[in-house]
């Protein structure tokens, strides 16, 4: 089954919820710490994209639960 393509204005819609909602996390790492973590990601089967999305969203859940922890320990 094939998808049927986007229309311009689809498209262009999609880029202003993409400007409005998200927002590029980026950092710099040496050429040879680069490369490595690009052939740890191939022999995981995930992308260095893929990877770091997936830690950010654990440390946002690790970061809730102190959080949650904390509210507690002052409601005691």
């Amino acid at each position: 089954m094939s998808k049927k393509p986007l229309s311009e204005k689809a498209k262009q819609s999609i880029r202003a919820w993409d400007r409005e909602n998200m927002r590029t996390l980026s950092c710099r790492v040496r050429t040879d710490e680069a490369e490595v973590f690009k052939q740890y990601c191939t022999e995981h089967g995930t992308t260095a994209g893929e990877l770091l999305k997936k830690y950010v969203g654990k440390c946002i859940y690790e970061y809730g639960e102190e959080l949650r922890k904390a509210e507690q320990e002052v409601g005691k």
